[in-house]
């Protein structure tokens, strides 16, 4: 068992309107995690980022939102995002 914590540096993030891989400068992900309070030892490899948005299909917009999801497998063996409640 590895208790080494995750580097959250390796966290992949896509955009969830075009599907693309989103690449941030070193050091983003940290930032982000940290300003939403986000623990990120909590984070593990079954854990990716989602953007609402990206350069690539929104040009002239620089800000998106951002979640944490955590990928498990279903029933059918897929993989799939388990997204947290929506309030």
């Amino acid at each position: 068992m590895n208790n080494k914590p995750y580097d959250p540096e390796l966290l992949y993030v896509e955009c969830e309107r075009c599907g693309q891989p989103v690449l941030w400068n070193p050091g983003d992900t940290t930032r982000i995690l940290a300003w939403a309070g986000i623990d990120a030892g909590e984070l593990d490899e079954k854990c990716m980022l989602v953007s609402d948005g990206c350069p690539a299909c929104q040009p002239g917009k620089s800000s998106f939102n951002t979640q944490v999801v955590r990928l498990r497998r279903n029933a059918e063996g897929r993989v799939r995002a388990q997204r947290p409640p929506v309030n």
